[in-house]
């Protein structure tokens, strides 16, 4: 088979397989389109397809052991995972971008397999690929774990914070104060208390919510906010 159809079947193949995995990040709304991982597999495919075949390179004039096949799938992951890394956003306590930029970088390794012929491995990962962003969110939903959220409390004019009472009353509640993560601020009329909590168990996300909507019991509290903490 002549090594430029070689190269074309290889990446028609890794085309696919990378838009599969972009498509689940497509899917739920994430950074990057469909259109980063079929670039990224794509091109890894082809360059290590092209690595595979050294002996057809400049019509054939150079050798094969002349071409650092290891090299160059080096280069591309040290490379794609800067592109990664661009994909990552830090907004207060929320980190986005982890998932995408790590499937970003993992589509390369699905275009370097193709590359290689390693088709049946290519796919394995792919599945195994999806099933780690798909399948394994939903079944941690349902085991045993912690969530947690940042409260910001804003006092109602003249009134001071009284955190151990705060605490206390989250604590009734079945929520967990992470006392380390408390900070105090005054605008000059108002006070406000900000901190993280945290809720266990199977119910943590409903537990955290039926808990903090509960804080305008408390007299003193003017406002409050709250902001769920992720890593997604």
């Amino acid at each position: 088979m002549p090594p430029d159809i070689v190269v074309i079947k290889h990446t028609v193949i890794a085309l696919l397989l990378g838009w599969a995995l972009g498509y689940e990040r497509f899917f739920r709304g994430r950074a990057s389109g469909t259109q980063v991982y079929c670039l990224v597999s794509t091109a890894s495919c082809a360059l290590t397809s092209a690595a595979g075949l050294g002996a057809h390179w400049f019509d054939r004039t150079i050798a094969t052991s002349d071409i650092s096949a290891v090299g160059i799938v080096a280069a591309l992951l040290t490379g794609i995972g800067f592109l990664g890394a661009g994909i990552i956003v830090k907004s207060g306590t929320n980190i986005r971008g982890l998932t995408t930029a790590a499937s970003i970088w993992s589509s390369s390794a699905i275009g370097i397999l193709v590359g290689i012929d390693f088709v049946g491995a290519a796919l394995a990962l792919t599945a195994m690929f999806i099933v780690s962003m798909v399948a394994i969110p939903m079944l941690e939903r349902h085991l045993p774990g912690s969530a947690a959220i940042v409260v910001n409390l804003r006092y109602r004019q003249g009134a001071r914070p009284q955190e151990e009472q705060i605490f206390a009353f989250l604590k009734e509640r079945g929520l967990s104060v992470q006392t380390d993560t408390w900070s105090l601020g005054f605008d000059g009329t108002h006070h406000t208390l900000e901190f993280t909590v945290s809720a266990s168990g199977t119910q943590r996300d409903h537990s955290l919510t039926h808990a903090v909507t509960a804080l305008p019991e408390i007299p003193t509290i003017e406002s409050f906010s709250v902001t769920r903490t992720t890593r997604a």
